[in-house]
């Protein structure tokens, strides 16, 4: 431009954009176009949603990817690229496109390496970082992506090769089969033979079907007591959880109250003639104690004819066994308390009303009445026979179920419920007036509520119900045959529920959402063997025997194993319904081998789809495919019984034959017992056996 435009009185700029056709839009008549390209207005709270939803995320690592395929949800999205990585993702409704957040640049990176994998899932529309898009590559029609096809998320039987090169944890070298260990019943029916004690004694056959579920209560698993200091007890008490059983004893059981009963004595309290207990209730003519209109009952006969006479009552046993009220299954809709469970759905109850309770615990007085000076068993007890059973100070009627080791008898508690073992010195004779005394405590099947292994939130649950009152419900065509006990319900009035529902809710397993934390290894509870020397312990894995590594579980507690099985079980096969998960290192799971599940941890993941899984219960490490892989519920927390241990003089490289000689010394399954069990400060195991270098 030679001249400069010094006249500007004609320029108008916005008659050059009026009469520009160029930058003109038509409608028809109906203005259909123009509503068609109009955009709906933003409600103020999906205004604030989006605000909010952009300036979180405004600084963090972004893709935006479209799927390939139908059936892939937000839970999907987020366990493909992993929670650890994930912060956050934006999805909109029928939608098929997923605008995912990450929390660094490092995720991002793995996001990516992560696609490259698997490019049959998802196709990379853009990504940012920090707000700032990458240009979106252009594409033309003839390449543009066509619509999803309906395929399945994942096809479980396209399974690639296992990547043993990449993994840095070492797999068992060979698939053995885990162990199982049998359970073995308390009675059979041997026991029952025509003229035996317990067929006399068990006319109904009740105690064929008794279990022992306490057996890590007996070896120490748990805390079992702990005391109680209140202001209105005269010295402390301890609460003792046992095998069922919640009861409260003195902390010194060899303390004798003589100086309260002179106390009391002196005081002008006196001993009822019926029961021995101290009351104030005398009769005005003669000074006979009595109790109340019960023990009144016993004895008013006599004492009709010799108040007056200078002559005393006789109380006898007849006396006492006729107006004691007679026992069996309490009437429905009656008023029960639990008194020892034995199952997980197997509780022991006796009526709650008063005059029921006061026989109760007349019956229970009896027996300590009559327990002075009672002799020791001269010989080994029979099945079937009743015994006194005394211990710390506690003194029960119990019926002899089991004497294959004669130094570890099982006895069921026959006014209780609780079954437990113990050293024949602690049983005394019982007469055939105690042992013919009415027994309350009857057993009763929860409905609804499936037998599995006690938990130790089961446990504290059960042990809290004890000492509470319930309605008992059932229906008598409910009758259980074959265990010989009435199936019913528990209702709790407090609370206006029933106790089996609280029990199956704690007992059923609930599968974890894909957005729910993982659990670690701690969350579980282990119990080891204590060091020690002549230990017992038998094999659950041997696949790391050219390492020097055996795992094992003490022999006395191997069948506890076998037990918690068919919990996992029936998660596996019945209540996880995912149909993948790759669980992150470290964390718990349950997976499929050799077509049962069992729990494990995941040890190591490679990227081929195949996570390595130690499973705690045995000790094999095995490539297991994520199709066989469910998340572990809170609800299964069955202590570890299993522990691995390094062998003490083996040396760091084996041979191959010195390693079947291993194998064959330290078979799966058997019994081994070892010279001595090591810990050191880092809570490592190691086992010395003498006899190892002869096997080298």
């Amino acid at each position: 431009m030679d001249k400069l435009l010094e006249d500007w009185s004609k320029w108008n700029p916005m008659a050059l954009d009026y009469y520009d056709e160029s930058l003109n839009i038509y409608a028809d008549e109906s203005g259909q176009n123009v509503v068609e390209k109009a955009h709906r207005p933003l409600k103020p709270s999906d205004m604030r949603k989006k605000k909010q939803t952009g300036t979180a995320n405004a600084k963090y690592p972004y893709l935006v990817l479209r799927k390939k395929v139908r059936f892939i949800s937000t839970c999907s999205v987020l366990n493909f690229f992993g929670q650890i990585h994930v912060r956050s993702i934006d999805y909109k409704a029928n939608s098929d496109r997923f605008t995912v957040f990450f929390n660094d640049l490092g995720s991002l990176e793995a996001a990516h390496c992560q696609l490259e994998e698997f490019p049959l899932l998802f196709q990379l529309q853009r990504s940012g970082i920090g707000g700032e898009e990458k240009p979106k590559p252009m594409v033309s029609a003839a390449n543009q992506l066509s619509d999803p096809v309906n395929l399945p998320a994942l096809v479980p039987t396209a399974r690639g090769p296992i990547d043993l090169k990449s993994r840095t944890i070492q797999t068992s070298a060979s698939a053995n089969m885990h162990p199982e260990f049998i359970v073995v019943p308390i009675v059979d029916a041997s026991s029952y033979k025509s003229g035996s004690l317990l067929a006399i004694g068990d006319v109904e056959k009740r105690y064929k079907s008794v279990k022992f579920e306490h057996n890590l209560e007996r070896h120490g698993a748990y805390v079992l007591e702990k005391q109680y200091e209140e202001e209105t007890l005269t010295k402390p008490l301890i609460r003792q959880l046992r095998f069922g059983r919640k009861l409260f004893k003195n902390t010194d059981v060899d303390d004798v109250d003589e100086d309260d009963n002179e106390c009391i004595d002196m005081s002008g309290y006196e001993k009822c003639v019926v029961c021995n207990g101290y009351t104030s209730i005398v009769c005005k003519i003669c000074d006979m104690p009595f109790c109340d209109a019960y023990c009144w009952g016993i004895v008013s006969q006599q004492h009709d004819s010799k108040c007056g006479t200078g002559q005393k009552v006789d109380i006898n046993d007849e006396n006492f066994r006729q107006l004691i009220l007679k026992s069996g299954l309490p009437s429905k809709n009656s008023m029960v308390t639990i008194t020892a469970f034995e199952q997980s759905n197997i509780v022991y109850v006796r009526p709650a009303d008063f005059l029921s309770q006061k026989a109760y615990y007349r019956v229970l007085a009896e027996i300590r009445k009559h327990d002075k000076d009672v002799p020791k068993l001269d010989q080994l007890p029979v099945c079937g026979q009743m015994v006194l059973y005394k211990f710390e100070g506690q003194v029960v009627r119990a019926m002899v179920v089991n004497v294959d080791n004669p130094k570890d008898i099982c006895v069921v508690s026959v006014d209780f419920g609780s079954v437990e073992y113990t050293n024949p010195g602690n049983l005394y004779q019982c007469s055939s007036y105690l042992s013919d005394l009415p027994r309350y405590a009857v057993p009763v099947k929860l409905r609804g509520v499936p037998r599995r292994a006690i938990t130790p939130t089961l446990r504290d649950v059960m042990y809290a119900m004890q000492g509470s009152s319930f309605e008992l419900r059932y229906h008598k065509h409910e009758y259980d045959h074959k265990n010989k006990m009435q199936t019913a319900v528990l209702w709790c009035m407090e609370e206006n529920r029933s106790i089996n529902s609280l029990l199956k809710k704690v007992i059923t397993p609930v599968e974890p959402a894909f957005n729910e934390p993982g659990f670690n290894e701690d969350f579980l509870p282990h119990v080891a063997e204590p060091p020690g020397k002549n230990i017992d312990l038998i094999v659950t894995d041997n696949s790391f025997l050219k390492y020097g590594i055996i795992y094992c579980t003490p022999a006395k507690l191997a069948v506890e194993i076998t037990k918690m099985q068919p919990a996992f079980q029936d998660y596996g096969e019945n209540i996880a319904k995912a149909d993948t998960y790759a669980a992150p290192k470290g964390q718990l799971c349950v997976a499929k081998y050799m077509g049962k599940w069992y729990r494990g941890v995941s040890m190591e993941l490679v990227g081929d789809g195949y996570p390595s899984i130690l499973f705690l219960d045995y000790g094999n490490i095995v490539p297991i495919h994520v199709t066989d892989i469910r998340a572990y519920p809170q609800q299964l927390t069955y202590p570890v019984l299993t522990t691995e241990y390094v062998l003490m003089g083996v040396p760091e490289i084996l041979t191959d034959a010195q390693v079947k000689r291993l194998e064959n010394r330290f078979a799966l399954g058997a019994i081994v017992t070892c010279d001595e069990i090591v810990k050191n400060e880092e809570n490592n195991y190691s086992l010395r056996f003498d006899d190892l270098q002869e096997h080298l």
